[in-house]
């Protein structure tokens, strides 16, 4: 399971499911302040860590996980709580013992996060207050809304608090939340792969590469091109090619696409079309057989009616192309009269996965270099036999007549070959620190927490923290 940073207390985790109605048990309530987790003067209660735990219980039942499936199940689970808040609860001790603090900027970004969660707070308790006070107005709204407050109060935190008290608790939670996230981006600033590091990931690369590709080279497309669109972004597995095989070459294109939409009977004609087609050889070939003309009155006959659609459909399809027409004729003006390919191209494309949408997205190297266009191979995201029939006419450095491909109008442009080999070092050093660098801070993190519980102030009570869930287990097995 992924790790994540929890909240504290779960006040701050759960602001939108902590409103519903909660029983706070005999053992619940007894046990509530009691630490389960401890490091010097910092805790995690048994009502917080209950708090969690029966927060993502949801979640594992969502993912086919349920905790009281069984007892190894539960125990396993009780141990993920129990890392992930030890991990938080150590953070935080460190971030105090160094006297980290945070700077104005993440100041003002905390107390809006505390004065948004307790207004959310404030609203929803009212909310139900309200609803309560609808059916028995005989009590005031704000006993209702204090008696709600004692309610989530005692489960969350193990005492009863007023609304004052409650939102105290709630912003000092916030705020230790919000340090342990910040001491721990501070702390990994100073994590960086060494040139040892970088120089053996791209060792193993190149074997794992060279293999790869000269086994199955039809997937360097699919790869590289993937990798052009994620680099930078949060998803995973993307890491830069180290070696090419020979056979590629890069394509710029510019598309324009058709405006509105064709008559609705459009479909209906050209699929008349086509019926007509297999009619007439039909008919055809038993007067061939035959030796005779039996059938030549209805051919001519389905021969006049295709015509007809063909007429009217071809009309229409040029209708519905033809401001993309105009587009493409006015790109391809620009492109004779000497105007660079790549210009032109982000001036008239419409694909939106070279120039993003709004002013945003797009692949920079998709309007640097072009996409990868091979004539041997046939990748899972190949172009169309169009496209790769014009491609072939052409040299590198000259672009193609206007056609239509798909529904749009097209020019494509020989950009380069792609270079084959092994990729040098040098080119792809500062790609693999990139994209090796959230891995690696995760790892050297991992590292310096399991050394921070080496701690012996660390006390983990063990024995309590099994008797969470324990009833519901039992209550299943029954």
């Amino acid at each position: 399971m992924k790790r994540c940073f929890i909240i504290l207390l779960s006040l701050t985790l759960c602001a939108c499911c902590l409103f519903c109605a909660c029983s706070v048990g005999k053992k619940d309530a007894d046990d509530g302040g009691r630490a389960v987790i401890e490091i010097g003067s910092d805790k995690v209660t048994y009502s917080e860590f209950r708090s969690v735990f029966d927060n993502y219980i949801t979640y594992m039942q969502f993912y086919g996980q349920d905790p009281y499936s069984d007892l190894d199940s539960l125990e396993s689970y009780q141990d993920w709580v129990t890392d992930v808040m030890t991990d938080d609860l150590v953070t935080l001790h460190q971030a105090e013992e160094v006297g980290f603090a945070l700077n104005e900027e993440q100041e003002a970004e905390v107390q809006k996060l505390i004065d948004d969660g307790i207004n959310e707070v404030y609203d929803e308790l009212m909310k139900y207050a309200e609803e309560d006070f609808a059916d028995d107005p005989s009590v005031p709204v704000e006993t209702y809304f204090e008696s709600l407050v004692y309610n989530e109060s005692v489960y969350h935190t193990g005492e009863a608090l007023g609304w004052e008290d409650y939102k105290t608790v709630y912003a000092e939670n916030v705020r230790k939340s919000y340090l342990v996230t910040a001491y721990r981006d501070k702390v990994c600033e100073e994590f960086r792969p060494s040139e040892e590091y970088l120089k053996n990931w791209y060792d193993s690369a190149i074997e794992s590469d060279k293999a790869n590709y000269s086994e199955s080279p039809e997937k360097y497309k699919t790869d590289t091109e993937y990798y052009e669109q994620n680099v930078g972004s949060d998803t995973e597995n993307v890491y830069p090619i180290t070696f090419a095989p020979s056979g590629y070459s890069r394509i710029m294109e510019i598309v324009c696409m058709p405006k509105g939409e064709l008559p609705e009977d459009h479909a209906n004609k050209l699929a008349r079309m086509e019926e007509i087609k297999h009619e007439y050889a039909e008919l055809a070939f038993e007067d061939a057989l035959s030796g005779s003309d039996t059938n030549k009155a209805q051919m001519e006959s389905l021969l006049d009616e295709y015509k007809s659609l063909k007429e009217a459909t071809d009309s229409k399809y040029e209708e519905y192309l033809s401001e993309a027409a105009d587009k493409i004729r006015e790109a391809y003006e620009k492109l004779e009269q000497g105007a660079d390919f790549k210009e032109v191209m982000l001036e008239y494309t419409e694909d939106t996965a070279v120039t993003g949408e709004n002013g945003e997205g797009g692949c920079e190297a998709f309007r640097e270099k072009g996409r990868l266009i091979s004539l041997r191979y046939s990748s899972s995201d190949d172009w169309s036999k169009t496209v790769k029939a014009e491609f072939k006419k052409l040299s590198p450095g000259r672009y193609s007549m206007p056609f239509i491909d798909g529904g749009c109008w097209h020019i494509v442009f020989y950009a380069s070959d792609e270079p084959s080999g092994e990729i040098p070092f040098e080119d792809v050093r500062d790609r693999i620190e990139s994209s090796t660098a959230e891995t690696l801070r995760d790892s050297m993190w991992e590292s310096l927490l399991e050394e921070w519980k080496r701690d012996p102030e660390l006390i983990i009570h063990q024995e309590l923290i099994r008797t969470v869930g324990a009833e519901e287990l039992k209550g299943s097995e029954e």
